[in-house]
């Protein structure tokens, strides 16, 4: 079956927030995840079904800042709870210092971040972030006013890890962070997967004109999880559900 971007969002947004998520960091998981699976990365097959409630404190904990660098931990959090603050921290630091780099550290499903990102690079910087989850080492990297990023994947084995750490590096000037994605992507021993922001691109206006593909299951089991936030009807809930 196919459904519309925005139906996607609605229903991640009610199963979000019927897990606990709060406010805000639903309607974030909504659109990253939308935004990731419509790209054709896989959002909506990496989250888990129902969605798992917040994990994280109530706020991030600051490690360690100086002027051009922060290290921040999630504490477990999805990074739907504080990747934008990540992201929008290395954005700040980076329009003062030139080069900023925030790392992001205890997250659960740190590509979904990749649309956080694309919102400060729409801002007109250099953006780029790269992590290791179950499936490999990863990287993205946005130009200056970009919506999408030139993404890489490095598949690896005996990575089992819930959690990762996701590094966002965040520049005025393209030099510096091509040399250093470029030194993170250097294992010319084994085998890379790239998709460009061209491909990227026609991923996501495909899905939007022809909707979003999911499985019939999958569908069913996201409209469930936002039962938790939905009111039983009684006598007096639909005696007031009409115009007065």
């Amino acid at each position: 079956m196919r459904v519309s971007r925005n139906e996607m969002i609605a229903a991640l947004s009610r199963a979000y927030e019927g897990a606990g998520h709060h406010i805000g960091d639903y309607e974030d998981a909504a659109q990253l995840v939308t935004w990731s699976h419509m790209c054709g990365l896989g959002g909506f097959d990496r989250i888990a079904l129902p969605p798992v409630g917040p994990k994280g404190g109530a706020t991030p904990r600051l490690v360690f800042e100086n002027d051009d660098i922060a290290v921040i931990d999630a504490g477990g959090a999805d990074v739907c709870e504080h990747g934008s603050l990540a992201a929008h921290l290395a954005f700040s630091k980076a329009q003062k210092a030139g080069f900023a780099i925030v790392e992001l550290s205890s997250c659960r499903y740190p590509d979904l971040i990749l649309r956080s990102l694309s919102l400060v690079a729409q801002q007109g910087i250099f953006i780029s972030a790269y992590w290791t989850d179950q499936t490999g080492s990863h990287g993205a990297s946005f130009e200056s006013g970009a919506i999408f990023p030139h993404y890489w994947r490095v598949e690896k084995t005996n990575v089992g890890r819930e959690c990762s750490t996701v590094t966002i590096m965040c520049t005025t000037q393209p030099a510096l962070l091509a040399d250093a994605v470029t030194h993170q992507a250097e294992q010319p021993e084994v085998k890379r997967l790239e998709v460009s922001a061209t491909q990227l691109e026609a991923n996501y206006n495909l899905s939007l004109e022809k909707g979003i593909a999911v499985l019939p299951d999958q569908w069913d089991a996201l409209n469930a999880a936002a039962w938790p936030i939905l009111v039983a009807s009684d006598q007096q809930s639909r005696a007031g559900a009409g115009p007065g």
